[in-house]
C-alpha cells in the first residue's frame, strides 16, 4: 500500500475525527480570509477615493454636509440645495483654480437596476473635473441632453433608457466600480437637469428653477494653502448658511474608520487562531493516544519514526488545505452576491481587491492555518521521535 493510500484510507477510517479537524480548520480559514478580505475592500475604497476624487474642498450647505459627502463617497439619496449656485463667485478667490457644481436629486427606486435606490448627479460637463477622472474627459464633455452616464452599481448598459422623472434618458457610458457613491449614481447635464427642475410637478422641490447646485467641488492653485482658502470660503459665505469642507480631511476621517475596522479584525483573527490551535492540539493529541498501537506496529514492521511522523503529517495536511480551500471558496460565494449590498449599508467606500492581492490573503490564510497546525502537531511529534516501539504497541487503559 503506497503513502498517500494509506493516509486517504487513515482519513475516511477516522471520519468524525477528520470532519471536526476539517472544521476547525474551516472556521479559521472563514475569519482570517473573510476578516482580511473585507478590511482590504474597505482600505482599497477609501484610498481610491482619496486618490481620485478631483476636489480639494467641498461647499456644501451648512445643514446638509452630512448628508452632500455620504453622497459623494457612501452613495446615499437625498436632494440637497444651496440657496445660490455660488460657482462664478468661488472662481474669483484668491488660490482658486477652478470650481464645479453639482446638483443631487433624489430618485424612486429605479425598477431596470440592481441597487434599490439610484442618485442622480448633475454635473457641468465643460468644467467637471471628478467624474471625468473615471470616465475621461471625451465622454463627460461631450454629454448631452438626455443622455445619462450610469454608476457600476445601476445595472445599465449602454445605449439602454431610463426613465428618470418623467424623462426617457439614454446610457452613453457606464463607469467602472470607484467604491465610492458614484457607484449608486446616474449622471446627467445640466442642460437636462434644468428641463427637470423648471417644470411645475417638481416646483415643491425645485421651485421651477434653474442653474441650481448641491454642492460646489473646488481644486486650489498648487501654491495656495488648502485650509486658508477653506476658512475664506466658509467666512464670506457664512451668511449664506454655506460651509467649505477639505476633502483630505474627510478622507482621513474615513481612514481612521478603515483603520479600526483592520485593527479589530487584527484582534477577532488572534482570538481566533489561538482557540483553533489549542482545539487541534488537543485534537491532535487524543488522537494519537488512540492511535499508538497502530504506530507501534508500523514500527515494529521496520518503518521509520521519520516516516511515520510524515505519514500522520500529510494526513493533517491534506485536511487543512481542502479546509483552507473551502473556507476561502465559502467567503467568495458569500460576498461577491452581497457586495452592494454590503456597499450601500456600509456608508464607507467600499471595493473588491484585484484577483492577485486576493490571491496573496489566499496564500496568507493558508500561512496561518500551517503555523498553527505546526503549533499544534509538534508536541505530539516530539513525543513520538523519543517513544520505544514497545512502550507504543503496549495496551493503553
Amino acid at each position: 500500500m503506497t503513502s498517500n493510500k494509506y493516509v486517504l484510507q487513515s482519513i475516511r477510517h477516522q471520519g468524525f475525527v477528520s470532519l471536526i479537524f476539517f472544521f476547525l480548520v474551516f472556521i479559521v480559514s472563514v475569519s482570517v480570509f473573510g476578516t482580511a478580505l473585507f478590511t482590504e475592500n474597505i482600505e482599497l475604497g477609501v484610498r481610491q477615493s482619496g486618490n481620485r476624487v478631483g476636489a480639494d474642498i467641498m461647499v456644501v450647505p451648512t445643514d446638509y454636509g452630512e448628508s452632500a459627502k455620504e453622497v459623494l463617497f457612501k452613495g446615499n439619496s437625498c436632494t440637497v440645495l444651496l440657496k445660490d449656485n455660488i460657482t462664478d463667485g468661488l472662481k474669483k478667490l484668491d488660490g482658486i483654480s477652478n470650481a464645479s457644481p453639482q446638483l443631487y436629486l433624489q430618485t424612486l427606486p429605479m425598477k431596470c437596476c440592481a441597487s434599490a435606490k439610484m442618485q442622480i448627479i448633475a454635473i457641468d460637463p465643460a468644467t467637471d473635473f471628478t467624474v471625468s477622472e473615471w470616465m475621461g474627459n471625451d465622454i463627460v464633455r461631450k454629454l448631452g441632453r438626455d443622455e445619462i452616464i450610469a454608476g457600476s452599481a445601476g445595472g445599465v448598459g449602454v445605449g439602454e433608457k431610463v426613465r428618470l422623472f418623467g424623462r426617457e434618458l439614454r446610457v452613453v457610458g457606464v463607469m467602472d466600480e470607484t467604491g465610492m457613491g458614484y457607484d449608486q449614481s446616474v449622471f446627467l447635464s445640466y442642460q437636462t437637469a434644468d428641463l427637470i427642475t423648471a417644470r411645475k410637478e417638481y416646483a415643491d422641490i425645485f421651485g421651477e428653477r434653474t442653474d441650481l447646485a448641491s454642492t460646489v467641488l473646488v481644486n486650489i492653485r498648487g501654491d495656495a494653502e488648502k485650509e486658508r482658502v477653506r476658512r475664506e470660503i466658509s467666512d464670506i459665505y457664512a451668511s449664506e448658511g454655506i460651509s467649505a469642507y477639505t476633502v483630505s480631511d474627510i478622507v482621513d476621517g474615513l481612514s481612521k474608520q478603515a483603520g479600526y475596522f483592520k485593527s479589530f479584525g487584527e484582534i477577532l483573527n488572534a482570538i481566533v487562531a489561538v482557540i483553533g490551535a489549542v482545539a487541534l492540539f488537543s485534537l491532535v493529541t487524543i488522537t494519537f493516544h488512540q492511535r499508538r498501537n497502530r504506530v507501534g506496529s508500523l514500527l515494529s514492521v521496520g518503518i521509520s519514526k521519520g516516516r511515520i511522523a510524515g505519514i500522520f503529517f500529510r494526513e493533517y495536511i491534506y485536511l487543512m488545505l481542502s479546509a483552507t480551500a473551502a473556507g476561502i471558496i465559502f467567503v467568495c460565494i458569500f460576498l461577491l452576491p452581497l457586495h452592494n449590498i454590503i456597499k450601500q449599508q456600509l456608508d464607507m467606500p467600499y471595493k473588491f481587491i484585484d484577483i492577485y492581492n486576493a490571491a496573496g490573503l489566499a496564500l496568507l490564510t493558508a500561512g496561518v492555518n500551517l503555523v498553527i497546525l505546526l503549533a499544534a502537531v509538534s508536541m505530539t511529534f516530539f513525543k513520538l521521535i523519543r517513544l520505544e516501539p514497545a512502550m507504543l504497541a503496549e495496551e493503553q487503559i
